[in-house]
């Protein structure tokens, strides 16, 4: 064949070619658009939907800028809804309104600081509820909240997908041109940016109070309270957060030296604060302060710090140390220290199956002399909210104690817990559980009546259940037997929990508990009772009691009970008072404390 007849047939061909992509597009362009024609418009009667849907080309029209119509201390509504195709789930951003009062949704692109991140929990038709995750502001009505990008492209997915539903042999294209949509994606990842948003949230206050003991002793007490909520401190990844209160001076009129230790002041000392880098593109992991290690909390909390670095995507290790301060520690003593090193694993995740397991070895030492030398174990599998394994164990090397007679322990376990719960609905879960300890705990034994020490209290196996009912009331139940070495025959542990979220629709929230236990350290009972209102947005009180009998070589205080009584009043947007009295009696120890606080909110506070 010719050059010229090679030529002619090409030509032909991509005529041919380009008559029938033309032809296939108009048809796929007439029939989207016959679809959509009115039926008194159509010469021919055609089946066409009930009622007339928008084109695909207006799909994202909907407004993704919305205005705050109310906001409290942890949710806030919105003036859209069903009516703007919201969704549970979705994510906005909160900023104030513009300078110039225009309000579009080329808000987003304008770079205004971030208030708060918000997470939608609630839709109606024409309104929503959201939650608030992150705040570093004040949020109030008159606001902005602005759909983030990945909010928006689902929602113009989930309305692609009913689109296609209704019509669904239809041609489409690509949403957009892909180099605009391209630019279009960089900017609102820009303005959307993933960056740690700062938040500052916190009391600080004084305190001053007096502790009355039976035989005309007293003193007084001046001190400090710190409440901490701060998270990605200057725009980082280090957080501050936690608890703490304390004396920072005392003044006796009495016996120099001989102020009591007091029930409020034992759980003072349970307080966890620090600080803790946390970044999800950083391989390490950092933290300061009082607090548990992340990945072995079983371990008592220390005073010092830990360090852990990611050598893999499921592999980390690490170190750490400090002090054991703890009154509700199995191995409490003031002068302790531990120091230790571990390896952790974890892989799978809480919305599938996961499985967590951390080994290490650490040292315990009383006076800067080695006191213990141990391993330790703690894994946890959970599949789902169905299914859970849990498993805690320390193994020691054989030792002798540096305190005068302290005696000695050969190798082998001295600590074990194991759990296994089952939560086959979403209200109901049951559990058994094993409980093993070789020695005797150092634990404050004033604390068993408060349910710090709960866990230590049931040796041996035992079985729990946890119902949620309706109106908010909870009941929880744990039975077992015991047998140490000394024990003759078996002894029955129980425990038993009922809590009212709402009690006869009064405000009330009301929690009581009781336990019987026999363990190696000791066996009695107690019974305490926790009455709480919420009067107003800024007031609120709390009234908690107990009664305890405990025969123990641990104590001598083998019977008593308290009354501890808290007043908290926000007083304007940012300070607050606290008042507090408690009444103890015991059979060798009996006093009456109080306390005042004043101090400054700082953050996101409103009322």
């Amino acid at each position: 064949m010719s050059r010229h007849g090679v030529l002619t047939v090409r030509c032909l061909l991509t005529c041919t070619c380009v008559l029938a992509l033309s032809a296939g597009l108009l048809t796929g362009f007439s029939a989207n658009v016959y679809g959509q024609v009115p039926e008194a418009a159509l010469d021919k009667p055609q089946a066409v939907p009930d009622k007339p849907q928008a084109a695909p080309d207006k799909l994202d029209k909907k407004p993704s800028v919305f205005r705050v119509k109310y906001a409290s201390d942890s949710t806030l509504y919105i003036d859209a809804g069903r009516n703007a195709d919201l969704q549970e789930g979705m994510k906005l951003s909160v900023v104030n309104p513009p300078p110039d009062g225009v309000v579009s949704d080329g808000i987003r692109f304008r770079g205004y600081e971030h208030v708060a991140e918000l997470r939608v929990t609630t839709v109606a038709d024409s309104s929503a509820v959201c939650e608030i995750l992150t705040a570093n502001g004040d949020v109030h009505a008159g606001q902005l909240a602005i759909l983030t990008s990945d909010s928006v492209d689902g929602r113009r997915q989930a309305e692609s997908a009913v689109e296609d539903e209704r019509y669904p042999i239809v041609m489409t294209f690509t949403y957009g041109d892909p180099l605009e949509e391209e630019v279009r994606q960089q900017q609102a990842q820009k303005a959307f940016q993933e960056s740690p948003m700062q938040r500052i949230r916190g009391r600080l206050g004084f305190t001053y109070g007096g502790t009355q003991e039976s035989g005309g002793l007293n003193s007084k007490q001046l001190g400090l309270v710190l409440d901490s909520d701060m998270t990605h401190l200057f725009g980082t990844y280090w957080n501050f957060t936690g608890y703490w209160r304390g004396n920072l001076a005392t003044s006796s009129a009495s016996i120099p030296g001989a102020n009591p230790v007091t029930l409020t002041d034992l759980i003072n000392r349970t307080y966890h604060l620090g600080f803790t880098y946390q970044n999800p593109d950083s391989p390490t992991t950092v933290g300061i302060g009082r607090l548990f290690l992340p990945w072995a909390p079983s371990l008592s909390t220390i005073d010092g710090g830990y360090v852990g670095r990611k050598i893999s995507r499921t592999a980390t290790i690490g170190f750490f140390a400090g002090s054991t301060p703890d009154p509700s520690s199995w191995s409490y003593n003031p002068n302790q220290h531990i120091a230790g090193t571990f390896v952790n694993f974890e892989h799978g995740d809480f919305e599938h199956s996961r499985l967590y397991t951390t080994a290490g070895i650490a040292v315990t030492s009383i006076q800067w002399k080695v006191a213990r030398q141990f391993a330790f174990f703690e894994n946890n599998y959970t599949w789902k909210r169905y299914f859970s394994l849990y498993n805690s164990l320390q193994a020691d090397e054989a030792r002798t104690s540096p305190l005068v007679n302290g005696g000695s322990n050969p190798t082998g376990i001295s600590q074990s817990y194991s759990a296994v719960h089952v939560q086959p609905l979403k209200r109901i879960g049951f559990g058994v559980n094993h409980n093993y300890f070789r020695n005797l705990p150092t634990f404050d034994p004033r604390l068993v009546v408060t349910g710090l020490l709960n866990q230590y209290l049931f040796q041996g196996f035992s079985g729990d259940v946890r119902v949620d009912l309706p109106m908010r009331i909870g009941v929880y139940a744990s039975l077992g037997r015991s047998k140490t070495t000394t024990d003759t025959k078996n002894s029955l542990n129980e425990a038993y929990g009922l809590t009212f979220g709402n009690l006869l629709k009064t405000g009330l929230l009301l929690d009581l508990h009781y336990s019987k236990f026999n363990s190696s350290f000791g066996s009695g009972k107690y019974e305490s009772i926790s009455v709480s209102r919420t009067l107003t947005d800024s007031l609120h009180i709390q009234v908690y009691g107990g009664h305890q009998l405990f025969d123990s070589p641990l104590s001598t205080n083998s019977k008593s009970n308290f009354v501890t009584g808290v007043v908290d009043w926000n007083v304007g947007p940012r300070y607050f008072l606290e008042g507090n009295y408690s009444w103890y009696s015991g059979t060798t120890l009996g006093y009456t404390q109080w306390s005042m606080i004043f101090g400054y909110r700082f953050g996101g506070f409103r009322k």
